[in-house]
């Protein structure tokens, strides 16, 4: 963080602190920042985090995605911890020539009465049947008698066990 901004915050008012912690608050909580975050990330993926207890970033693993928050596990120590987005980096990686690309899901992967989840524009997670096929996108009824028209490439096939 820039020293002169630190410098200024000190000679701040309380108020005038406080003012901005809510206005920061704000901020960091809107939708359209999350969103961003956490398009980069899913479980298992590397990102460096601002420990607010140690005063540093580390590194660590995400474990769990949460509308809200998500939760990161320490790659030193193991540890826990719940953190909001923003105080999450995701780290690049290149991928290693040795690792096998993955093709995008098509329309013609799926069938009717498959099914399917998929993580809803409101980042909830969404399990259904698929009702119809379309050439671009697959219709799909979910458990809470929603209907959903999603493009292959956001679905994963559930497993009946």
């Amino acid at each position: 963080m820039d020293i002169r901004i630190l410098d200024s915050l000190r000679q701040a008012s309380t108020i005038d602190l406080y003012e901005l912690s809510v206005a920061l608050e704000k901020m960091l909580a809107d939708p359209q920042r999350v969103l961003e975050i956490r398009r980069h990330l899913n479980l298992g993926v590397l990102v460096s985090y601002f420990s607010f207890k140690r005063n540093t970033m580390h590194q660590g693993r995400v474990v769990q995605l949460n509308p809200s928050n998500l939760v990161v596990q320490d790659e030193d120590t193991a540890e826990q911890w719940r953190l909001s987005y923003a105080a999450v980096v995701p780290l690049t990686r290149k991928p290693s020539p040795d690792m096998p690309k993955v093709a995008p899901m098509l329309v013609s992967d799926f069938r009717v009465g498959e099914t399917v989840s998929f993580t809803d524009k409101h980042l909830r997670e969404r399990i259904g049947k698929i009702t119809r096929l379309n050439s671009k996108t697959c219709s799909v009824d979910c458990e809470d008698k929603s209907q959903w028209r999603v493009g292959p490439n956001m679905l994963r096939k559930m497993i009946d066990l």
